[in-house]
């Protein structure tokens, strides 16, 4: 590996609508929050991709926009997430025929809200800035990450020699003669 991004890196100041700023900041805590709503990494990744590739407002863009940047700001930058959840009844039958139900909890939204004095995230925020958003996002969460490994050699890997210990060899062994507990012995009470 080459240098790892350091997980104690600032982020990107972000400027709001109402003068105030904050620290975008993807620290472990916010990625594992965008982890969760967007099924893994790549998930996560696939939504960035989508917001950075855009070059109009087409498409489903701003709600994905406030989810990653509310959970940049997460922790130091002074907002909370405020989950809407459904809930839902499964029925179930099984093999045997009883009958069971569960509830499962599906998480529909997630708004963030600032701690200090509880105005929403989208409130906050102007369209007119938006290329400026999407790419201190953009470097917020590179800086998250490490910058990669060197490159693997080209080519199959031919010379190399391998040279096992004595001590892994292992001894020989031979089957020796069943020992006197193999034999099969005579059920009592007969």
């Amino acid at each position: 590996m080459t240098s790892p991004a350091p997980l104690t890196a600032l982020g990107r100041t972000l400027t709001f609508a109402d003068g105030t700023t904050a620290q975008l900041r993807y620290s472990l805590g916010a990625l594992a929050l965008l982890e969760q709503r967007h099924g893994g990494i790549d998930g996560v990744l696939r939504t960035f991709e989508q917001i950075d590739g855009t070059d109009s407002l087409s498409g489903v863009v701003i709600g994905p926009m406030l989810e990653l940047i509310g959970a940049g700001l997460t922790g130091s930058g002074g907002f909370v997430p405020h989950f809407t959840e459904r809930m839902t009844t499964v029925r179930e039958e099984t093999p045997d025929g009883k009958k069971t139900s569960r509830d499962v909890r599906e998480v529909t939204a997630v708004r963030y809200v600032r701690a200090s004095d509880r105005k929403e995230l989208g409130d906050l925020l102007d369209l007119k800035g938006f290329d400026q958003l999407v790419e201190a996002m953009t470097q917020a969460f590179a800086e998250a990450f490490p910058q990669g490994e060197e490159a693997a050699p080209a080519g199959p890997i031919t010379d190399v020699e391998l040279t096992v210990p004595d001590t892994f060899r292992g001894t020989s062994s031979t089957t020796s003669a069943p020992s006197p507990s193999d034999v099969q012995t005579q059920p009592s009470g007969t």
